[in-house]
């Protein structure tokens, strides 16, 4: 049996007229059919890790450790990584979650309540796995921040604290309110334990002058729990300004285990967040979701470990 193939080659003006309607018409080429077009590049996939331009870009370096960690060990599969930063307009702005015309898939981490509500609502045109986030549509890691939170409040009331100070920074996160729901809810158990809540900006500053307002304003606490390192960092330089001796006057709580958490003087007492672990689960997931579109969401929560250093007592 003989089969036949004519090949038609396409005038120089038809290719330009297709061109042009194609312009009119607003088409955008499709990454993931025109990468699976060919044997080639049937292995090759595009990855996009969504990011917002605030402080918590610190921990980006973390997160990259983690997905490097994946693609180091990925033996039949080539794979890029594009990282596109959002800023205060949010995720709406990243066009390649309407079209696939950039990657194949996305890793959106720390989106805000808005974002959240706008991905309810919508149909990305890419697979998509959600970091340090719940969700009931996708497929998320998270990490257990309320009972992280829980187990910081329980360290400060077994070493009898009369007046804790939880410095809560001033961002839409998630993750931030579960670890202040756990640590206030353990607190409301504790009738001998007093507490009070200040907001402060995201940063080693917003630490710096919540301290310091706190004790202009005469309250001086025996315990800080801060709800990121970076507002910790902030705080334990107040107090040395102020000459309050950490942890003898005052113990100090940070959260993320932050690299420079480990060289502050004293070192950071902090809860460490598996941000490599994570990240390494999150880009296995969403390579998975890519080959196979039709496999189940997959949410996975890890568990949060305190670090005792310089800045907390134990056993009292």
């Amino acid at each position: 049996m003989c089969l036949l193939y004519r090949v038609h080659f396409i005038s120089d003006p038809t290719k330009q007229r297709v061109i042009e309607a194609a312009r009119k018409l607003g088409y955008v080429p499709n990454l993931s059919a025109r990468q699976l077009r060919n044997r080639e590049d049937h292995r090759r996939i595009t990855l996009a890790l969504l990011w917002p331009m605030d402080t918590r870009a610190s921990t980006i370096v973390r997160f990259l450790n983690g997905i490097q960690e994946y693609i180091i060990t990925e033996e039949e599969m080539e794979i890029e990584l594009l990282i596109e930063p959002y800023g205060e307009v949010g995720i709406q702005s990243v066009k390649g979650l309407e079209v696939p015309n950039r990657f194949n898939g996305a890793i959106l981490a720390h989106t805000t309540k808005a974002d959240e509500q706008l991905m309810d609502g919508f149909s990305p045109s890419v697979p998509i796995v959600q970091f340090h986030r719940y969700s009931s549509k996708y497929s998320y890691v998270n990490a257990n921040n309320f009972q992280a939170g829980e187990k910081v409040a329980e360290h400060f009331i077994q070493n009898r604290h009369e007046r804790i100070a939880i410095l809560y920074p001033e961002v839409s996160s998630e993750a931030l309110e579960q670890r202040l729901a756990g640590i206030v809810g353990r607190l409301e158990k504790d009738l001998q334990t007093e507490y009070i809540q200040k907001t402060c900006t995201f940063t080693e500053n917003g630490g710096y002058q919540a301290v310091r307002e706190l004790i202009r304003d005469a309250y001086h606490p025996t315990a800080l729990i801060c709800i990121s390192d970076h507002v910790a960092m902030g705080a334990l330089s107040a107090l040395h300004d102020h000459g309050i001796s950490v942890p003898d006057q005052c113990e100090v709580m940070g959260f993320d285990n932050q690299e420079f958490s480990k060289f502050t003087i004293p070192k950071l007492s902090t809860v460490h967040l598996p941000v490599e672990k994570m990240a390494k689960r999150a880009t296995q997931i969403l390579v998975k979701s890519i080959l196979n579109p039709m496999c189940p969401v997959t949410q996975e929560v890890f568990d949060l470990e305190i670090i005792h250093r310089s800045t907390t007592k134990q056993g009292i």
